[in-house]
């Protein structure tokens, strides 16, 4: 009788043990399962877009626009543009390399973007993304040129039309990260999206 006893004492002891571990089984994976759906529910997703028309202000204008279509806060680590494989460093640089004249001597060209800033025939607006939050839904215009008037200010214009064919061919680079620190890295205009363990920005020296 006692090693009966024993043996049902044994097989209870094995169930509590069966029991308990099933129940922690089943606390983890709640956790983990409570864990992502918190995590979908703050994720956020950069797009960028850009255009040459504002409808609102009905004025030709260049826009480069930065937009949090998610569901959580960005936080956007840098955006990088590159034109023709390069990183681009200096709008002035890459305006001198893409848009001023041909009849402009190389040498000359950044000179030529200097000066029609310097006399007033064209400006850009910048505003900065780099280590910002962004909001839910929300849209900065990251970069914006009004179209010089082709009368009063033809140089300005002129390199206007040339940045507007050239902007087609700009791709970019952003990564951003969640409140829960996960981060992404996206490209455009290939639309793709990878997860990263840290955001560290391209340098210059790796093209």
């Amino acid at each position: 009788m006692k090693l009966h006893y024993r043996s049902i004492e044994l097989l209870v002891a094995a169930c509590v043990v069966v029991i308990s571990l099933a129940s922690l089984f089943v606390a983890l994976y709640q956790g983990r399962v409570m864990q992502r759906t918190m995590e979908a529910s703050v994720m956020p997703l950069i797009q960028i877009g850009h255009g040459n028309f504002d409808a609102e202000d009905d004025a030709w204008q260049i826009k480069i626009e930065v937009t949090n279509t998610g569901l959580g806060p960005a936080q956007v680590h840098y955006l990088a543009m590159r034109w023709q494989g390069e990183l681009i460093t200096d709008t002035s640089d890459f305006m001198a390399a893409c848009c001023v004249p041909d009849s402009v001597p190389e040498a000359e060209r950044l000179d030529y973007m200097y000066s029609l800033f310097r006399e007033g025939e064209m400006a850009l607006i910048f505003d900065d993304v780099q280590m910002r939050f962004l909001a839910p839904q929300e849209t900065v215009d990251f970069i914006s040129f009004d179209q010089p008037d082709a009368e009063t200010r033809p140089r300005g214009h002129a390199v206007w039309r040339a940045v507007d064919r050239a902007r087609h061919d700009i791709s970019y680079e952003v990564c951003y990260c969640s409140v829960f620190d996960q981060c992404w890295m996206s490209t455009f205009p290939r639309q793709s999206r990878e997860p990263v363990r840290q955001c560290v920005p391209p340098s210059p020296e790796a093209g």
